[in-house]
C-alpha cells in the first residue's frame, strides 16, 4: 500500500528496514554513550559523530534533491450552525 509513495519520494530502500528487530541492549549502549553538549558519542577510542552522508550510505537513502514533507491533513470544518428564526 505504501511503496509506491516511497518509490515516488526515492525512499523504497526504507522497506529493508520494516522488518528489522530492534537490539534494545545496542540502543542502550548508545544513548549512554550519547554527549549532548557535543553531540557525539564518546567512546574508548574517542568521539564519533554520525553525519548525514553517514545515514545515507548505511540506509542507501537519497540525500539529494527536494525535501518530502509530510503532515496531517487538515482537521474537518466545524459542523455548520442552523440559525432559526
Amino acid at each position: 500500500v505504501i511503496l509506491p509513495y516511497l518509490k515516488r519520494a526515492r525512499l523504497e530502500s526504507i522497506r529493508h528496514f520494516l522488518g528489522i528487530k530492534v537490539d534494545r541492549q545496542l540502543i542502550t549502549a548508545l544513548v549512554e554513550r550519547w554527549r549532548k553538549e557535543t553531540h557525539c558519542f564518546n567512546f574508548r577510542e574517542g568521539e564519533c559523530t554520525i553525519t548525514l552522508k553517514d545515514v545515507a550510505i548505511l540506509t542507501h537513502m537519497p540525500i539529494d534533491g527536494k525535501a518530502v514533507c509530510v503532515s496531517d491533513p487538515p482537521p474537518p470544518p466545524p459542523p455548520a450552525r442552523i440559525v432559526t428564526i
